[in-house]
């Protein structure tokens, strides 16, 4: 059964509540993983089903997530994006390696904020932005009509041979 757009506005708490209720009229974690599966894609799993029906019925009353132990991720938070950003200010040619030592960051950390965050390419053994900024743009525009305004005062002609 393929899932309306209406279906797929479900959240991970919805789909709990959904569960939730359905444990109260049936209680069978096979029929209420029926009933869910009509959110196509956004269904969870039938052992997801069982667990979410487990913790209802010995009494869970909150249908929030449950904090995940562990530490929190800070390799892309943004001091370390300024502190990228303050390493390829004085040269956008250095490598991962280099930047990583320069900030005490991990190689893949780096790497994670200059092509994820600040969404910058390698092209020519140089950190370029993919897409460019206004002000680039601008510059490139004002360069290339004084190119031209230069070309068509010297009245350079040229052989092609």
């Amino acid at each position: 059964m393929e899932s309306s757009p209406a279906h797929q506005n479900f959240s991970r708490y919805d789909i709990r509540v959904i569960i939730k209720f359905s444990v109260i009229l049936v209680k069978d974690a096979s029929c209420i993983h029926n009933l869910v599966t009509v959110l196509g894609e956004n269904a969870p799993s039938i052992q997801m089903v069982k667990k979410s029906v487990k913790a209802v019925s010995e009494g869970r009353d909150d249908m929030e997530d449950e904090p995940h132990p562990g530490r929190p991720v800070t390799a892309c938070g943004d001091a370390n994006i300024s502190k990228v950003l303050v390493s390829l200010s004085d040269d956008r040619r250095k490598t991962c390696e280099e930047i990583s030592t320069e900030t005490s960051m991990s190689r893949t950390s780096v790497f994670r904020v200059l092509t994820n965050k600040l969404n910058n390419n390698k092209k020519f053994s140089k950190w370029v932005p993919h897409l460019l900024t206004d002000e680039q743009k601008e510059s490139r525009v004002n360069f290339f009509r004084n190119f031209s305004e230069d070309f068509k005062l010297s009245k350079m002609t040229f052989w092609v041979g």
